[in-house]
């Protein structure tokens, strides 16, 4: 009966996922402070993903190219059906905000919004420097037969893959809202429904970029462990344990075998790049040394052993 109750509950519960894209378009534009933050937001998005991997791909730009793929990867089926789960992830981060603006107006959630814009800013500006020391690209299927393929390619040179932007900003945006869900204006349930709601959803394309091939299990811990120094203290290596050790749990296609040799790679790359960093005070130094030492082990002839770090 009480389980009864409580079901009853959050099925009157109104998800996150229901929301909109188009309002916080009519806001944030609009309101000077946020505003400002937006165009940083949009310049950088701009100059340090777009046209960064873009000048490379046409030769304005000499970088170094590394490809990270694991043989991990091959493990993880080539599954196109996914790729709505993965082109979810702009809706996935731009929906709270939709929803924090109808739920507590937009005086209050103004500054939410604008903070959580500031921070992704600061995830696309923080990774660039990683990609200007040395792009990174994996195993890509040459796989064009819809629509959503075919736009993929088109917009994404695939140059950019360590860290993974989609996993951090899954990530960010779930860590994110799960504290301002803590604050007054919800209710014990709604916190629990809409922080597990984000959890699940972030989940779900974190793995549609492995099934769909976009990323390596490579590219997942630099990711997280970029998220440690942009969301400093509202995330914990625990919580990033946990986010990996959530990976596949409900997945029907792989083994138990796979899922287990998948999450304990990401693990111990994970907890190296937080050995090999536990002295700096700049995230990306063990990525790119990790970026150096996989492509000795690759024997790529690359001139990234010779680049400074910082």
């Amino acid at each position: 009966m009480v389980k009864d109750t409580a079901e009853r509950k959050k099925d009157s519960i109104p998800a996150i996922d229901s929301c909109g894209v188009f309002l916080p378009y009519l806001i944030i534009p609009f309101r000077l402070k946020s505003a400002k933050v937006l165009f940083r937001f949009l310049r950088t998005v701009v100059r340090d993903f777009f046209w960064l991997q873009f000048s490379v791909k046409w030769h304005f730009k000499t970088i170094p190219i590394l490809d990270v793929s694991h043989p991990l990867d091959d493990l993880i089926p080539f599954t196109p059906g996914k790729v709505q789960i993965y082109l979810n992830f702009t809706n996935f981060w731009i929906r709270p905000m939709t929803f924090l603006f109808r739920r507590i107006g937009i005086k209050k959630a103004l500054p939410y919004c604008t903070e959580y814009l500031s921070l992704i800013e600061q995830a696309y500006s923080g990774a660039a420097r990683v990609y200007r020391f040395c792009m990174t690209t994996t195993n890509r299927p040459d796989y064009k037969a819809d629509k959503a393929f075919k736009m993929i390619h088109a917009l994404d040179p695939h140059l950019l893959c360590v860290p993974s932007l989609h996993v951090s900003i899954v990530v960010l945006a779930s860590v994110y809202y799960a504290e301002v869900f803590k604050h007054d204006d919800f209710t014990q349930e709604e916190r629990e429904f809409y922080t597990e709601e984000l959890k699940e959803g972030a989940r779900h394309i974190i793995e549609s970029v492995l099934y769909i091939k976009q990323h390596s299990v490579n590219c997942i811990p630099a990711a997280m462990y970029m998220m440690l120094y942009v969301l400093k203290d509202r995330f914990t290596i625990s919580a990033g344990v946990d986010i990996i050790n959530s990976l596949f749990t409900d997945d029907e296609t792989l083994s138990e075998q796979t899922k287990q040799e998948v999450r304990a790679h990401i693990h111990f790359m994970f907890e190296r790049l937080l050995l090999e960093g536990a002295h700096e005070n700049d995230w990306t130094i063990p990525v790119k040394r990790w970026l150096q030492s996989y492509a000795r082990s690759k024997k790529a002839v690359l001139p990234i052993d010779h680049l400074p770090l910082t």
